[in-house]
């Protein structure tokens, strides 16, 4: 195909992507309310109404839905006899479905491993407000400081480096979308036990968008000699490791909020890399 056929097809591709993805999230959230179980739109399934002036301009492969712990064997139950189907693959604290709609689901239970961040589900259900427009149904929508915390934090988690431009555009986006001061933000930041991780990340956005708002949480982070220097050699290393390697991993997990919780959660990720492995 010609580049401008190759470009149509593309934003073809992405626009009914987008589509899918908004009408699956209120078919799920449609059948879990038989059981009054509440949904909460993660990523990108929510970010291309937040962020992005034309919706298919996020890239979308996937949707990422959170629902409470105790909710999640209810809730593949109703959705599979809804048509929907278990797949082998596994997502954080929860599972992954083939959907009627082409998209898969991810259905989480938590945003990140408790030895990791401290962003527990209750307490985003409880930070969460109610929103009947924008999926044509009921859904609890995350608090904007929980997406920006999300974002952050997954930027570390997934050991990425300053080449995930659009990762880290992303996160600049979400901090113009948010409706606070850099001093609150750097608060919720700490409260989630970021404040290492966000040393590691909010400087790549300032160099490389000029984001002002990044620098500026960024400098009301409290003073840190050690994570400082380990946001630093964390920067360093990541540039140089492999994509998905066990030594970025390991790297990563030192962003943790202290040194004991990094271990803590470097070898417990690796006890479960080599139980799947």
């Amino acid at each position: 195909m010609l580049p401008s056929t190759v470009d149509r097809h593309t934003a073809r591709q992405r626009a009914i992507a987008s589509l899918a993805a908004t009408a699956l999230v209120g078919d799920v959230a449609r059948k879990l309310a038989q059981q009054r179980i509440p949904v909460m739109p993660l990523k990108g399934a929510l970010l291309q109404h937040w962020l992005y002036e034309d919706p298919s301009e996020r890239p979308l492969t996937d949707v990422d839905l959170l629902v409470r712990p105790a909710a999640l064997h209810e809730a593949a139950e109703l959705l599979e006899a809804a048509g929907y189907c278990r797949t082998r693959h596994s997502s954080v604290g929860g599972l992954v479905m083939q959907t009627p709609l082409g998209l898969a689901l991810d259905l989480h239970t938590q945003l990140f491993d408790p030895t990791r961040y401290r962003m527990p589900t209750d307490d985003l259900f409880a930070r969460g407000s109610e929103d009947h427009a924008l999926y044509g149904i009921r859904v609890l929508l995350p608090s904007r400081l929980d997406v920006y915390a999300h974002l952050v934090g997954k930027f570390g988690s997934d050991h990425l480096n300053a080449r995930s431009t659009a990762r880290l555009d992303e996160i600049r986006r979400m901090g113009a979308h948010l409706d606070c001061s850099a001093e609150t933000a750097a608060r919720h930041l700490l409260h989630c036990g970021m404040r290492r991780v966000s040393r590691y990340v909010l400087p790549m956005v300032h160099r490389t968008f000029g984001d002002p708002f990044a620098s500026q949480v960024c400098a009301r982070l409290p003073r840190d000699p050690i994570g400082r220097g380990i946001a630093t050699a964390a920067e360093w290393s990541l540039a140089r490791a492999a994509p998905r390697s066990w030594s970025g991993a390991m790297i990563a997990h030192a962003l943790n909020d202290s040194v004991p919780r990094g271990l803590e959660s470097g070898i417990r990720a690796l006890r479960e890399r080599t139980r799947r492995g």
